[in-house]
């Protein structure tokens, strides 16, 4: 009777699978929260500028704007007055632009390091 060699995943192989994929899930755990913030960051930036009026606002007026509609959808960890800048296109259309940066700490000194820059045109410009 001929011994044949047993094949597929063995306790170690399985239990690296396991160590690998957990460690994602820990990174996606930490990570998505800011993709959240954002996300409300983006909303928030497309209802004020497409707001009525708010071709008439000046830029203090569009920043308690969205100062507002950040504290509606919860916006945390960002400044109105520090991360928005205002730019014009060539055509002369006024850009709201929040543009910020959001460090992780992950574990030990391993931090994430994310960019974000959300631009969204004011409406009438």
């Amino acid at each position: 009777m001929a011994w044949r060699r047993e094949r597929g995943a063995s306790l170690w192989s399985a239990l690296v699978c396991v160590i690998v994929v957990g460690f994602w899930v820990f990174i996606g755990f930490k990570i998505w929260p800011s993709y959240l913030n954002n996300w409300q960051i983006e909303k928030a930036l497309a209802s004020v500028a497409q707001q009525p009026g708010a071709a008439s606002m000046g830029r203090n007026s569009l920043r308690t704007a969205l100062r507002r509609e950040f504290s509606v959808g919860y916006v945390s960890h960002v400044s109105v007055h520090k991360d928005l800048h205002f730019e014009r296109t060539e055509q002369g259309a006024l850009v709201m632009v929040f543009r910020y940066h959001v460090r992780i700490p992950i574990m030990a000194n391993i931090a994430a390091d994310l960019s974000f820059d959300d631009r969204h045109a004011v409406a009438g410009h």
